[in-house]
């Protein structure tokens, strides 16, 4: 006779509410459950809670169960979720100590099986829902191959396929954890091992737990009543067979697997040697870890106690250097003060040309404090932390922020445009200075204290503009300089570009002939007709241009 299939059951308790019918869809799948909760939360009594939890989920959700649902596989992902839950809570409840203690007393039957027990669940979740469903059929409930083949609708040769693809796939992520077991020993080890027995008496705690919501008991037990006492003597002849079957089935499995466990211990004492050869590496390999983890500590504190001497001798440094200047610095009388920011404004001068920069820098500071609107106080201290004084008491950052804000108070002061423009390329500004020149060129700039005049004015700034194109012309030369574009031009083009505006002095260039030779503008159209030498050209033009303007004046 044969068995009722899962569904059948779960069809009949989702209709009748049948504790029977319940009942044997835990008495079939139970050890099952247990087995997998014990793996996972290494408690006998955690493990009896997950699966009483599972059957109760299962009780709960019995209509929601698709008609292709296969119990087994359902169970088992139920149970592996319920479990991992169940381990977040306890394991910050639970001291090591009796973690360790429940690990003593759940010893597995062999080394390979200690090995591979703790990742078996892992390794079942790789697998994909076929894979997993057959070989929890075939090898963790012992089910035959025809049986395996049913639930799938298949046969017993394309049943065996998802079966084996799917021990291969777990001997190989065994492999990659270094658990070395050949295919049939798995197979052994999980057929044997894999489900172990649930406590007596935990079937029928299940059972009542779930069936005594209501009063659904009583209906069932009166029908199952019914029903007994109504069977023919043809159906107690057809169940006494099916029980004499499953006695003989159960008798033939336990023979097999005391077979197998025969096999296993073979194989454990011929790896005996083996285990022990790996347990000395695995010695050897942890101390030389330590002495590395040592070596590495004393090679951090070394860098350390290295990192700190440089910075000592550096701030020696720095050091030595302020001795140094302050012994250079001659001590010099407080000065007396004055009544307005005019008067200190020319003692400044005074200081400038007695060389006492810091006391002009003094005065300066005084004169602005005095009057925040004092043009040429902001002109004279951007020369002097231009020009004068240290870097680290000056410098052109503070120089150009002065000479702003004479512009700002004065803002056709040619002296101030002027040095901005010459100082902002330093501080690699360029695109400020061509503005400062063209507007010290173009704009309504005062000429009155430019003590060359304004002819000569203009012709130094349209020599410094020049001179400025011509820089960013040389940086974008370089940028391209490998580009194919570039190797359009001849050699002798290239040369007469590049040879264009490299005088470094005002006067020199004014006394030279212009530049700008029908042949130069003849190479400058070919460049402008190249589109990644568009910039490049132009600003050789302005190069021309100014050099040419610089020339004439």
């Amino acid at each position: 006779m044969m068995m009722t299939p899962d569904l059948d059951l779960v069809q009949e308790y989702a209709r009748t509410g049948s504790e029977e019918a319940f009942s044997e869809l835990v008495a079939r799948h139970l050890d099952l459950v247990y087995s997998a909760a014990l793996r996972q939360v290494r408690s006998s009594q955690l493990a009896e809670e997950i699966a009483q939890s599972v059957f109760g989920d299962l009780a709960q959700n019995v209509h929601r169960l698709k008609p292709d649902t296969i119990l087994t596989a359902w169970l088992y992902q139920v149970t592996r979720r319920t479990a991992l839950n169940v381990s977040r809570g306890e394991a910050r409840r639970r001291a090591r100590e009796q973690i360790a203690l429940e690990l003593a007393d759940m010893n597995a039957n062999s080394s390979e099986w200690t090995q591979i027990e703790p990742w078996l669940d892992e390794a079942m979740e790789t697998l994909d829902e076929p894979d997993r469903a057959a070989i929890l059929l075939r090898y963790f409930e012992n089910k035959s191959l025809r049986h395996v083949g049913e639930t799938f609708g298949v046969g017993e040769d394309a049943a065996q396929k998802p079966v084996s693809r799917a021990v291969e796939r777990l001997r190989e992520f065994f492999s990659k954890r270094n658990v070395t077991i050949g295919t049939s020993g798995l197979v052994v080890l999980i057929s044997t091992n894999g489900v172990q027995a649930a406590p007596i008496g935990l079937t029928f705690s299940i059972s009542a737990a779930v069936t005594l919501v209501g009063n659904t008991l009583q209906t069932s037990t009166a029908i199952t009543t019914t029903k007994t006492i109504a069977m023919t003597t043809l159906q107690k002849m057809l169940i006494t067979t099916a029980i004499a079957v499953t006695v003989g089935t159960g008798i033939y499995e336990v023979r097999k697997a005391s077979k197998l466990r025969s096999q296993v211990q073979t194989l454990q004492r011929q790896q005996a040697p083996w285990a022990e050869q790996v347990a000395q590496l695995n010695h050897a390999l942890a101390n030389a870890t330590n002495r590395i983890a040592g070596l590495s500590d004393e090679l951090v504190s070394a860098k350390s106690n290295n990192t700190e001497l440089l910075k000592l001798r550096g701030e020696i440094g720095v050091l030595r250097a302020q001795l140094a200047e302050a012994k250079t610095v001659k001590p010099r009388s407080k000065q007396s003060p004055l009544s307005s920011a005019r008067a200190y404004y020319d003692r400044a001068g005074t200081h400038y040309t007695n060389h006492d920069y810091e006391a002009q820098l003094e005065d300066l500071d005084k004169a602005i404090e005095l009057d925040p609107n004092m043009a040429q106080a902001y002109f004279m201290r951007g020369n002097l932390y231009a020009s004068n004084l240290p870097k680290h008491r000056g410098g052109y950052e503070k120089a150009i922020a002065d000479y702003t804000r004479c512009l700002e108070i004065k803002p056709n002061d040619a002296g101030a445009r002027w040095n901005r423009a010459m100082h902002s390329p330093d501080l690699g500004r360029p695109d400020e200075a061509i503005a400062d020149w063209t507007t010290y060129l173009e704009g309504d700039t005062d000429f009155s204290l430019q003590g060359e005049g304004k002819t000569k004015s203009l012709a130094g700034a349209h020599f410094y503009r020049g001179r400025v194109y011509h820089w960013q012309k040389k940086t974008i030369r370089k940028q391209y300089q490998t580009t194919p574009q570039h190797w359009l031009l001849t050699h002798k083009e290239r040369e007469r570009i590049a040879g264009a505006g490299k005088h470094t002095s005002p006067s020199e260039n004014w006394k030279r002939p212009n530049r700008t030779s029908p042949l130069s503008q003849k190479i400058i159209k070919r460049v402008l007709s190249q589109t990644h030498f568009t910039f490049f050209a132009f600003s050789q033009r302005n190069v021309f241009a100014d050099f040419k303007t610089a020339s004439v004046t």
